[in-house]
């Protein structure tokens, strides 16, 4: 890993940035938003003084609570890079008919906690997601007078903004006060855009990998290490198990590929999908063939990676999803839908397929093309992960991006 001279604000001085976001991994849930600690982390490597506020939810410490052991985590905790502060606020639920509540209570008591305990003040705000983590800050940058950068990361500004709902309100608002929006796609961009949001202020910085970490294992150590069967074929799905990541159009598609010589893996937590799925497998007699993992170590995700014959990936909506990047850089062919910016990623019949979303048939038929073929499989690897090195997708790469354009609006005079 690299580590760059300091980056300097317009005074001179070193950069100093708050990065907002309630995703991020902490010690009970190191799943959480692994993708937005390392942002930070590259981000931090730049050069930036970096210090990351990560809110959460009050909660009981009773373990019927989902998320309960966030009453554990402490206001603060001092790493490496840079101190983590775990402000509390209230989430009202359910979500459904509150969540609008959500943002404006998060606003009041993250802002409270950082004009007290975040010293000295930062010279800009960098928010993860436009909400609640945008929304939250747009009054402390009116109050400190210091621009804030909003990332846009895909569902929320592809699918909730368009609802004409409150929340919908709240993200526009958000995204119109931002003084830079970053979109991790170019598909994402344009629906940013149809918003009403000034293109001007809307740039692409893409998600990126470490080529390094997820790098080729060895399929057959890779499978000695997580005691998996070295003579099977394995197909890897990594994601939560929700109705966004298409998991239901995958269990459908999987009764046309697994059988004795073939198993499905499901690595990632349960989002409350888990049952339903197990049920629907039991019903297309395929249950022995499904291994549902539950969450794994983000450490281990390239093993796993390694150990698998391709990932699919069957969403109905993403972003710019991470784990395409880390497969292909690990030498892994990717089937996947053509959502969002998986295309952007991915280069059709020399990495994988692309295939329509909610199409369990063609889904599997692509899945069973590549499982016949392993030299095929070999070959669409190897160019994958040379593509990601060429075309320079790496967290190194992204942090480059996003530094300069903290520069750019320190460079300009303050609100």
């Amino acid at each position: 890993m690299c580590v760059f001279e300091a980056s300097e604000s317009k005074k001179g001085e070193i950069m100093r940035v708050l990065e907002v976001c309630q995703e991020f991994p902490n010690r009970y849930y190191p799943q959480l938003g692994t993708f937005i600690k390392q942002s930070i982390d590259s981000i931090a490597d730049q050069g930036v003084d970096v210090t990351v506020i990560s809110p959460k939810a009050y909660v009981l410490p009773f373990s019927s609570f989902p998320y309960h052991n966030f009453s554990k985590l402490p206001r603060i905790e001092h790493t490496v890079k840079y101190d983590l502060h775990y402000p509390r606020y209230i989430y009202v639920i359910p979500k459904k008919y509150f969540y609008p509540i959500t943002g404006i209570s998060y606003a009041h008591f993250v802002s409270r906690y950082a004009l007290k305990n975040i010293k000295p003040e930062p010279d800009l705000i960098h928010a993860h997601f436009s909400y609640p983590d945008g929304y939250g800050m747009m009054g402390l940058a009116k109050k400190w007078k210091v621009p804030l950068v909003v990332s846009a990361l895909g569902t929320i500004e592809r699918k909730v903004a368009y609802e004409g709902s409150y929340t919908s309100r709240q993200i526009i608002e958000t995204m119109n006060f931002a003084d830079k929006v970053l979109s991790v796609s170019e598909d994402l961009k344009v629906h940013i855009v149809n918003l009403g949001i000034d293109e001007s202020k809307v740039h692409v910085v893409s998600n990126g990998v470490d080529t390094e970490i997820f790098k080729p294992a060895g399929k057959e150590r890779a499978r000695r290490v997580l005691n998996l069967p070295q003579e099977k074929k394995i197909v890897l799905f990594i994601g939560a198990l929700r109705k966004i990541k298409g998991v239901d159009y995958l269990i459908e598609a999987a009764k046309s590929f697994v059988n004795t010589n073939t198993d499905l893996y499901m690595v990632g937590r349960d989002d409350g999908l888990r049952k339903s799925l197990e049920k629907r497998a039991e019903e297309l007699k395929i249950t022995d063939s499904i291994k549902f993992t539950g969450p794994v170590n983000h450490e281990d995700i390239p093993l796993w990676i390694s150990a698998s014959d391709m990932l699919v990936l069957p969403s109905l909506s993403e972003g710019r999803p991470n784990v395409v990047l880390e497969a292909l850089s690990c030498e892994v062919p990717v089937v996947a839908t053509d959502v969002g910016g998986i295309p952007e990623l991915m280069v059709e019949g020399e990495t994988g397929y692309l295939v329509p979303a909610k199409n369990p048939e063609e889904l599997a038929e692509m899945v069973n093309k590549l499982l016949e073929d392993e030299s095929r499989r070999e070959k669409m690897g190897k160019f994958g992960r040379k593509s990601i090195i060429q075309r320079g997708l790496t967290w190194e790469a992204h942090a480059k991006k996003t530094v300069d354009i903290y520069s750019e609006l320190l460079s300009k005079p303050s609100k």
